[in-house]
């Protein structure tokens, strides 16, 4: 009799267990199913790490897949944190090479690696007969990180790409972002001068270390709908808290007598100026190209009575200053202005197609073309 109760009782607990991980599959089954029904997420491998001087950066050797409504995209990280090819920190002889430092629209969010705007123009220069007649290669290495401001691009450039021996750096950027990015990125203004701000490694970049050491995690992030509500919001909550405090630096340190659009343009144009600087001091030519959003226009083509975006506002103001400080822009916003969206933009991401970059490389190609020979 003590034996078969114990038995009993046993049975009664693997029982429970059971049932109770069956519930608990059964539920984690039905939400995958209402989330992929009715709130697809973006399935994709997080490709960046925190870094304490640039803020984050791309992890290195990663590789992995983004699946949207829109796209499928493959992403490989080359050993030093680029979504490029491997190269020598050393240019070899003969080649004129060419950094360019941007956002998510600079890496290429949405188009696969060789089809991002930096390498449509690596393939254009390097198909220039009258280029190659004096030089024996042309490098266009892309240092662009997803979710990143002037700010980090500028400490990125002062940490990695300087070393590059670079002949050219150009700027992507982007004013429906970088604005609210800038103010809440890594330099702030202290007596008009950048002052760099270390970045704290919030808890959930601890996290997610963590679970990037969990075999089927990274499986989970490319194929559940489930798993990546949760991731997506832990990356909003990081955001505003790493925002939030990096405001409250900025607030504590700039003009108290501008209101914060103001401190927020001259930021960006100070941060712009620096990095003009830092590229002309190592011998770099300087360009910033203006991406634009999918539905902006130049201010002048708003009619009357349209509402006019804060940041295409913000916008003219900084292509104003920029030309005061006779600081070169190439702005795409009249050429992309007069271009199909649904071609040129996903429907749903926001992102440029491949033909999008094929747009932002030839006008590029343009510029760069001419100055190259004429160097």
């Amino acid at each position: 009799m003590i034996y078969t109760g114990f038995f009993k009782r046993k049975s009664t607990r693997l029982l429970i267990a059971l049932l109770v991980v069956a519930s608990v599959a059964t539920s984690v089954i039905f939400g995958e199913i209402v989330v992929r029904m009715f709130f697809p997420q973006k399935l994709s491998l997080n490709v960046t790490q925190w870094d304490p001087y640039v803020g984050f950066v791309n992890i290195p050797n990663i590789e992995g897949s983004s699946k949207t409504q829109d796209f499928m995209m493959h992403i490989k990280i080359n050993s030093r944190g680029l979504r490029d090819r491997e190269f020598d920190l050393s240019k070899p002889p003969g080649t004129f090479r060419i950094g360019v430092f941007g956002d998510s629209f600079t890496f290429g969010e949405g188009v696969q690696n060789e089809e991002a705007y930096p390498k449509v123009l690596e393939n254009f220069l390097r198909h220039d007969t009258q280029l190659l007649q004096s030089l024996t290669n042309v490098e266009v290495i892309n240092f662009g990180i997803g979710k990143t401001g002037t700010s980090q691009q500028f400490a990125l450039y002062q940490q990695e790409g300087a070393k590059y021996e670079l002949d050219y750096v150009i700027l992507g950027f982007l004013s429906g972002n970088d604005f609210a990015d800038n103010w809440g990125g890594v330099f702030s203004l202290r007596d008009d001068k950048l002052v760099h701000n270390a970045t704290n490694y919030s808890s959930v970049r601890k996290i997610q270390q963590i679970l990037y050491r969990i075999p089927f995690y990274k499986w989970l992030a490319t194929h559940s709908h489930l798993v990546n509500v949760f991731r997506k919001a832990a990356t909003l909550y990081d955001d505003r808290v790493r925002t939030k405090r990096a405001s409250m630096v900025q607030g504590g340190i700039g003009n108290k007598n501008s209101n914060e659009e103001y401190q927020k343009i001259y930021l960006t144009l100070r941060l712009i100026e620096e990095f003009q600087r830092a590229s002309l001091r190592n011998g770099s030519s300087f360009l910033i190209v203006n991406l634009p959003e999918r539905d902006q226009k130049n201010i002048s083509d708003y009619i009357q009575g349209e509402a006019i975006p804060r940041y295409v506002v913000l916008c003219e103001d900084l292509k104003i200053s920029l030309v005061e400080r006779k600081i070169r822009v190439l702005d795409l916003v009249p050429v992309f202005s007069k271009l199909p969206k649904a071609r040129y933009y996903f429907e749903n991401d926001g992102h440029m197609t491949k033909w999008g970059h094929q747009v932002i490389a030839s006008s590029i190609y343009e510029v760069v073309h001419s100055e190259i020979l004429n160097r």
